[in-house]
C-alpha cells in the first residue's frame, strides 16, 4: 500500500485544484478581449507557479508545480488550436514538439530537481507578467472590432419567400494589432408600410396572420479577425408572406422598427434583438 502523508495529500490537492482553475479559465471563461491577452494572463500565472517550484527546496512541491505547468500548457495549446482552427496536422506537430522539449529538459535538472535558479525563474515571471500587462492594456485601449451594417437598396423575391434572402452585409474591421473574436451586434428586421395584400392566407372564419420577418447574421462560430484585417458576413432575411414571388421591396436601415403601416411596403433593418419580429395589424 502506498504511504501518503497529509502533506503529500494537501500538496497534490492544491496542484489538482490549481490545474482545474487554469483550464477552466482558459476553456470556459467568456473573454471580451483578444484570446492572445487571455493566454498571456494564464501564462503569467503559470510562470508564477514555475517560479515557486524553482525557489523551494521541497522536491515534492517542485514535482507538483511541474505537473500544473505541463498539463495547463497542453490545455492552452488545445485552446489555441481550436480558437484559430489550426487543424489536425498542426495539433500533431505541436504536441510532438512539446514532447521533444520535455524530453530535452530532463537532462537539465540540478540536484534539487530545478531547471532554473531562483533568480532566473523570478526574472522569467517578471518578463511574462510585464508582457501580459502591456498586451492587455493595448487590447483594452484599442477598443476591439468595428461593425458596419451595409444594407442592400432592395430585394427581389424570385423563389419561395421563406428561402434566405440576402438583405445586407456586416463588415467587421479589426483596427488592433491583436486577433479579435467576432461577436456581431444583434440586428432585426420588420415589414414597414402597407403589407395587407401580402398577408398569408388562413382558414375561413379566422383572422389572416400577419407578415413576419426574421434576420440572421451568418457570422459562423468562433470566428476571428486577424490584426488590422477585415471580414464580411452576409445578413439574410426570412420573410413569412404570401404572393411575393417576383416582387421587389426596398430595404432601409432605421434606428428602430417604424410605426408606419401605410404607403409602399418595405423592409426595415435595425440594431436590436435577432428575435424581434414586427406584426402588421389589420
Amino acid at each position: 500500500m502506498v504511504d501518503i502523508d497529509s502533506e503529500t495529500l494537501f500538496n497534490g490537492a492544491a496542484a489538482a485544484l490549481t490545474t482545474i482553475a487554469v483550464l477552466f479559465f482558459v476553456l470556459n471563461v467568456e473573454w471580451a478581449y483578444s484570446p492572445v491577452s487571455k493566454v498571456l494572463i494564464a501564462l503569467a500565472f503559470l510562470a508564477g507557479v514555475f517560479a515557486v517550484s524553482q525557489r523551494t527546496d521541497d522536491r515534492q512541491l517542485t514535482l507538483f508545480g511541474y505537473g500544473v505547468v505541463v498539463v495547463s500548457v497542453v490545455g492552452l495549446f488545445f485552446d489555441l488550436v481550436n480558437t484559430f482552427e489550426a487543424g489536425s496536422a498542426v495539433t500533431v506537430v505541436g504536441l510532438l514538439a512539446f514532447a521533444a522539449v520535455l524530453f530535452a529538459l530532463r537532462t537539465r535538472f540540478d540536484r534539487q530537481n530545478h531547471l532554473l535558479s531562483a533568480e532566473r525563474a523570478t526574472s522569467l515571471l517578471a518578463a511574462v507578467a510585464i508582457l501580459a500587462a502591456v498586451v492587455l492594456v493595448v487590447d483594452v485601449a484599442t477598443g476591439g472590432l468595428a461593425y458596419e451594417l451595409q444594407p442592400q437598396s432592395q430585394i427581389e423575391v424570385t423563389q419561395s419567400p421563406r428561402d434566405d434572402l440576402q438583405v445586407a452585409s456586416v463588415v467587421v474591421t479589426n483596427p488592433t494589432p491583436l486577433p479579435e473574436r467576432v461577436e456581431a451586434p444583434q440586428y432585426a428586421a420588420c415589414p414597414a408600410g402597407d403589407w395587407s395584400e401580402f398577408r398569408p392566407p388562413t382558414e375561413p372564419g379566422r383572422e389572416r396572420p400577419s407578415v413576419r420577418t426574421n434576420l440572421n447574421v451568418r457570422d459562423g462560430y468562433n470566428e476571428h479577425v486577424m490584426s488590422f484585417g477585415s471580414k464580411t458576413y452576409p445578413v439574410t432575411l426570412y420573410l413569412d408572406a404570401a404572393n411575393v414571388t417576383g416582387e421587389t421591396f426596398p430595404v432601409r436601415q432605421t434606428d428602430a422598427c417604424p410605426d408606419d403601416t401605410t404607403g409602399a411596403p418595405y423592409i426595415a433593418i435595425f440594431e436590436g434583438s435577432p428575435y424581434t419580429r414586427r406584426a402588421i395589424p389589420v
